[in-house]
C-alpha cells in the first residue's frame, strides 16, 4: 500500500506524517519535493541503520501539499507541537529565564531581579540570564558600585529614615531625600552604561568628574570615583572571549548513542550571558537533522538574535533565515562557523557541550563505568578499578608525579597520590614513570588491592618502561594501556596502545575513547594542579624587580593600577599596556618577564 502511495505522490512541497499500524503518528517532515524526499526513506542503501528502525514501524502515510517551501516549514513545526511524534525532535523547555529589571515608571527607579511577562512593564530588561546566581551576583555589582535602590515602591513610599542598606554603603537612600532626583537619574543612567557593556564611555566619563573633583580639592569625592574606576577595570578586563558582539547567539550540538545535548550561548548588549541547556533522547542522531528541528522549534518561540551560530549546515538554513527575518521584521543571519572568529567561539561554546555529554553519559552509566572497554577489549576477568598516571614538570624543573584511581563509580580522590620526584633527573620521564609505578604498586601489592587495568600518558617508551615495573614487582596479567596524544593535540585523533604496543583503538567504541581520554585528561590535571602548587611562589616572587626598565616609579604605577601582584600577574598582555605610561613594546617585555619560567 506505501509503494502504492509513493508513486503517485505529488512533486510539489509540502509535509508528509509517517504512521504505524495503529494510526498513530511516527514522524512528520517537511520537503521541497514530496515525492522525492518520502522515497528516500524507502532506498536501503541510503538510510542510515536508525533510521531503518522508523521505516520498520511504517504503516500507512499522509501528506498536505503547501504553496511552497516556507508554508511547509511553518506547517510541519506547528503539527510537531501538536501531536508529538515519537521520532521527532520535541523541544520542551519549561524554565523561566531571569532579567534584570531597570523600573523607569518611578521617579527613582529600582534595579531589581525579574521573572515573568515583560508586556505592560516600563523600563530596561537585560537578559535573559541562563543562572539565577548570575543575577544576583550583578545586582550585587550594582548595589556595590552604584549604590541604586532594591527596594519595592511601596515599602520607599512609608519609609522616614534610612534602611540597612545605606548602612553598609550600599544605597544612596533617595527615600529620605539623601540624594536628588538629578543625582539619582544619573546613577541609573550610569548602571545602564554598565549593563550594556559601555565601560570605556563610563570609565572616561569617571575619569573626568575625578579630576574636576580633584582640581576643587574635593578629595573624599574623587575617592569614591577612584574606587568605582577600580572595580570596573577589575571587574571587566579582557574577561569576556566573546567580545564586540552586540547580539548574538552560538548554538553547539553533542551527541552520543541515543543521547543529544544542546547548548544555546546568549551574548546581548555585548555581555556573554551564558548558556541554555537542552538534552533529548532522539533515535536518529544525524547532526544536521537534529539542528534543523531544533533551530525551527526554538526561533519559533524565542526572539533571535542578529546573528545565529552553528557548527554545521542543516537543510533548511537558507530558508529559515528567511522566515526568521520576514516573522521578526528585522535582519537575522544564520552562520556556519568555518572561519575566525566565529570557528575559534565554536569550539570555546563546544567544549562545555562535549564536556556535559560527558557528565550525562557518565552518570548514565554509573554502576558500569567500564563495562564497554570490557567489552570491547574482550578481558577475561571484568573492570573494575584502573589507575592512570602522568608525570608533569616545568622545562624539567620541580618535576611530580601523579597517580589517580578510578572505579566503577567514577573518581575515587581518596585513593589519589602525589610523588614528588626532585632526585629524578631533570626531564627523565622514562626514571620518574618507573618511580611513580614502583611505588604505587608496591603498595597496593602489600595490601592485596591491585588495580584491574593501568593506563598511560604516553606511548611505546612508557608502555616498556611499565612492564618493566611490572616484571621487576612479579606481577601478571595485568594489562597496560598508553594513549598517545593525536595529531596537532587534537582528542578526535588520540590513539590506544595495548600492552605488546599494537594500536587498538579501531576496537575500542566510541563511549569506551571517552572513558579513557576522561581519566588521562583527569590524571594530567591532578599532575600539574601539584606541581603548579609546588612551584607557584618560587615562579613569581620579585618578578616587578627585575624586568628590565622598571624602576620604583613604574611598579607603583602597575601595582596601583592592578590593586597588586596578583592583578598584575592574571593580566593579559593587552591589560598591561592600558597602564598609563606603559607602551606596547614594555607591556610585550613586562608580560614575557612574568611568564617565563
Amino acid at each position: 500500500m506505501i509503494n502504492t502511495k509513493i508513486k503517485n505522490l505529488s512533486s510539489r512541497p509540502g509535509i508528509y506524517k509517517f504512521l504505524d499500524k495503529n494510526s498513530k503518528i511516527l514522524y512528520i517532515g517537511k520537503a521541497s519535493n514530496l515525492k522525492k524526499r518520502v522515497s528516500s526513506y524507502f532506498n536501503k542503501s541510503l538510510i542510515s541503520i536508525k533510521t531503518t528502525k522508523m521505516v520498520d514501524n511504517i504503516s500507512n502515510l499522509e501528506t498536505i501539499i503547501t504553496e511552497n517551501e516556507e508554508e511547509a516549514l511553518i506547517l510541519e513545526n506547528t503539527l510537531i507541537k501538536k501531536f508529538k511524534p515519537k521520532y521527532n525532535i520535541l523541544l520542551r523547555d519549561d524554565k523561566s529565564y531571569p532579567y534584570i529589571y531597570i523600573d523607569t515608571s518611578h521617579s527613582y527607579p529600582s534595579i531589581k531581579f525579574y521573572r515573568g511577562s515583560k508586556k505592560n512593564k516600563k523600563g530596561y530588561f537585560f537578559g535573559p540570564y541562563t543562572h539565577v546566581n548570575h543575577v544576583r551576583y550583578m545586582l550585587n555589582l550594582l548595589q556595590k558600585i552604584f549604590k541604586t535602590r532594591s527596594c519595592e515602591n511601596y515599602f520607599f513610599s512609608i519609609r522616614k529614615k534610612p534602611c540597612l542598606q545605606y548602612q553598609i554603603n550600599r544605597c544612596t537612600a533617595p527615600c529620605v531625600d539623601l540624594i536628588s532626583q538629578d543625582d539619582y537619574q544619573e546613577t541609573i543612567h550610569n548602571s545602564v552604561l554598565f549593563l550594556q557593556g559601555k565601560n570605556d564611555s563610563l570609565i572616561n566619563k569617571y575619569d573626568k568628574q575625578m579630576m574636576e573633583y580633584s582640581d576643587n580639592q574635593e578629595y573624599e569625592k574623587a575617592t569614591i570615583i577612584r574606587d568605582k574606576i577600580w572595580m570596573i577595570r577589575n571587574l571587566t578586563k579582557s574577561k569576556n572571549v566573546i567580545n564586540n558582539q552586540k547580539e548574538m547567539d552560538i548554538l553547539t550540538i553533542s551527541s552520543s548513542d541515543s543521547i543529544i545535548c544542546i547548548d544555546v550561548f546568549l551574548v546581548r548588549d555585548g555581555a556573554n550571558l551564558g548558556n541554555k541547556t537542552y538534552e533529548f533522547s532522539c533515535e536518529n542522531n544525524s547532526i544536521n537533522i537534529i539542528l534543523n528541528s531544533f533551530i525551527k522549534q526554538y526561533y519559533f518561540d524565542n526572539v533571535p538574535p542578529e546573528k545565529i551560530l552553528v557548527p554545521e549546515k542543516f537543510p533548511d538554513l537558507k530558508i529559515l533565515t528567511n522566515i526568521l527575518s520576514k516573522k521578526y521584521h528585522k535582519s537575522i543571519k544564520i552562520i556556519h562557523a568555518i572561519r575566525n572568529p566565529y570557528l575559534s567561539w565554536i569550539r570555546l561554546c563546544q567544549t562545555n557541550t562535549d564536556d556535559r555529554l560527558k557528565l550525562i553519559s557518565a552518570s548514565n552509566n554509573k554502576n558500569d563505568y567500564f563495562g564497554t572497554i570490557s567489552l570491547d577489549l574482550n578481558y577475561k576477568k571484568k573492570i573494575n578499578n584502573v589507575i592512570c598516571l602522568d608525570i608533569s614538570h616545568l622545562s624539567g624543573s620541580n618535576m611530580q608525579g601523579a597517580c589517580i584511581w578510578y572505579d566503577n563509580s567514577g573518581m575515587k580522590k581518596e585513593n589519589y597520590r602525589r610523588y614528588n620526584l626532585n632526585n629524578i633527573k631533570s626531564s627523565d620521564d622514562y626514571a620518574a614513570l618507573r618511580y611513580v609505578l614502583n611505588s604505587r604498586l608496591a603498595k597496593l601489592q602489600e595490601s592485596n588491592n591491585l588495580p584491574d587495568l593501568i593506563l598511560i600518558d604516553g606511548g611505546k617508551g612508557q608502555i616498556t618502561q611499565a612492564c618493566t615495573i611490572l616484571t621487576k614487582l612479579n606481577i601478571k596479567n595485568l594489562p597496560i594501556l598508553g594513549i598517545v596524544k593525536g595529531h596537532k593535540r587534537k582528542t578526535k585523533y588520540d590513539r590506544i596502545l595495548n600492552s605488546d604496543q599494537t594500536d587498538i583503538t579501531l576496537m575500542l567504541s566510541e563511549n569506551s575513547m571517552r572513558v579513557l581520554q576522561s581519566i588521562r585528561d583527569e590524571a594530567h590535571r591532578f599532575a600539574i594542579t601539584g606541581q603548579r602548587k609546588k612551584t607557584e611562589n618560587k615562579q613569581f616572587e620579585s618578578k616587578l624587580d627585575s624586568i628590565p626598565g622598571i624602576g620604583k616609579v613604574r611598579k607603583l604605577h602597575i601595582l596601583k593600577y592592578f590593586g597588586g601582584i596578583q592583578g598584575v600577574l592574571k593580566s593579559s598582555l593587552n591589560d598591561i599596556a592600558k597602564v598609563p605610561g606603559i607602551n606596547s613594546q614594555l607591556a610585550d617585555i613586562i608580560y614575557k618577564h612574568l611568564h617565563s619560567k
